[in-house]
């Protein structure tokens, strides 16, 4: 019995250290993706800025009010925009477990003093001044109640190897046109160089979004990076790793994993 008690005065200071360096750890990988949804009758809910102030990551409402944004327990979340006051959740245990937020937003009303109105060489007679006025209105198919594609139009990659344009050619209907230009983009590299554009493109708006949901402060306390090489730190772990599909998925886990273990090759390196 006295030996027992020798041990844990000898090594309970020890053990204390390392179960609080455990819980530290684990709380720095508790990012998850919350959802959320703000909400109000009397104001434009879409374009409202959403900031992790802990970690530095940011997003902005879609036209439904919804968005989502990487959180870590005892975040502060702010919500920001010029129509409304500007609000404060921090982020509970009860808000961490859940799956999603609501968030009623307070509009802002600003109340001028004094307004004063001058006259614009304006008659006073309204369907004589509106005339004078130079407008061009632009009809689209929201306005006639017609369904209608609102991106941006890709152009058509019609073959996807040399070995499609030959079995295309061999298949084509007698007295069907045969598609020259797009024969001649696929034969010349073409569409195998817009093919890496698009993908390069795709890798680049992920690595914005993952800068953008853990936020510069995680990466500069994580990592020690600053805003000139984050960028570039991304790139590079996005290229030697599956991060990429890690953090669509939403393994955040595996994202700080892929995050660590190219840090570490590349301080190696050095």
């Amino acid at each position: 019995m006295k030996n027992i008690k020798k041990y844990l005065i000898r090594y309970l200071p020890l053990i204390f250290f390392c179960l609080i360096a455990v819980e530290q750890r684990a709380q720095k990988s508790e990012f998850k993706t919350l959802f959320g949804e703000v909400a109000n009758d009397s104001i434009d809910i879409s374009g409202i800025h959403v900031i992790n102030a802990s970690s530095g990551g940011k997003t902005i409402t879609d036209q439904k009010g919804t968005f989502k944004i990487g959180i870590r327990k005892t975040d502060s979340i702010y919500f920001s925009s010029v129509q409304i006051k500007k609000q404060l959740i921090v982020i509970t245990e009860q808000i961490y477990s859940s799956d999603s937020i609501k968030v009623y937003l307070e509009p802002l009303v600003n109340i001028l003093e004094n307004v004063t109105v001058r006259p614009h060489n304006l008659s006073g007679n309204i369907k004589s001044d509106l005339a004078l006025v130079d407008k061009n209105d632009i009809l689209n198919f929201d306005d006639v109640g017609v369904p209608g594609y609102k991106g941006n139009r890709e152009e058509k990659i019609v073959f996807r190897n040399n070995s499609n344009v030959l079995l295309s050619t061999l298949l084509i209907p007698l007295g069907m046109p045969l598609n020259i230009e797009a024969v001649y983009k696929q034969l010349s590299g073409y569409y195998d160089t817009l093919r890496k554009s698009r993908a390069l493109d795709v890798r680049n708006k992920v690595a914005v979004d993952i800068i953008q949901f853990y936020g510069l402060n995680f990466f500069k306390n994580e990592f020690n990076l600053n805003e000139n090489n984050l960028y570039e730190f991304v790139i590079g772990a996005l290229e030697n790793s599956e991060m990429e599909q890690n953090f669509i998925y939403g393994n955040h886990g595996l994202v700080l994993q892929d995050l660590s273990s190219f840090y570490k090759s590349i301080n190696e390196e050095l």
